[in-house]
């Protein structure tokens, strides 16, 4: 089974993720934490992590970036739901991602159809690092 890591400090969030995800017949981790994350990442194989950028105990890029270096092809989703919109109308995480390359991106609030279908697409090698997944609540 295909295992996911989950990483967002809002627990609410954590469980309606994994809710979604194991729905669609995934293994899924779900942790609260950096720490946590980083631990999990050093310890299991993941196919693909969604990893929030705000996180309580610290910054969500660090925990990309260990995550990165400890599995260099995994897919990662960074989220947020600080979402600036550019003067494309693309969503622009306070102008982090521009900088991190290799990285899909989901803006949070998001619609369950467009989590799964953004996982199906990473997880088949069709979704290019960058691709942005603009997201509404229902």
């Amino acid at each position: 089974m295909t295992n996911i890591l989950v990483v967002d400090d809002e627990v609410g969030v954590c469980c309606v993720i994994q809710h979604l995800l194991v729905r669609e017949g995934y293994a899924v981790t779900a942790v609260t934490d950096g720490r946590l994350a980083m631990d999990a990442v050093a310890r299991d194989d993941f196919a693909a992590a969604l990893i929030d950028l705000n996180l309580a105990d610290m910054d969500g890029n660090e925990v990309i970036r260990a995550a990165r270096a400890a599995r260099p092809h995994m897919p990662i989703v960074m989220m947020s739901g600080m979402v600036l919109e550019s003067g494309h109308g693309t969503p622009d995480f306070l102008g982090l991602s521009a900088r991190v390359v290799g990285l899909h991106r989901l803006a949070k609030p998001f619609k369950p159809r467009d989590l799964s279908q953004l996982m199906r697409d990473i997880l088949a090698h069709d979704a290019e690092p960058l691709a942005v997944a603009t997201m509404t609540r229902q």
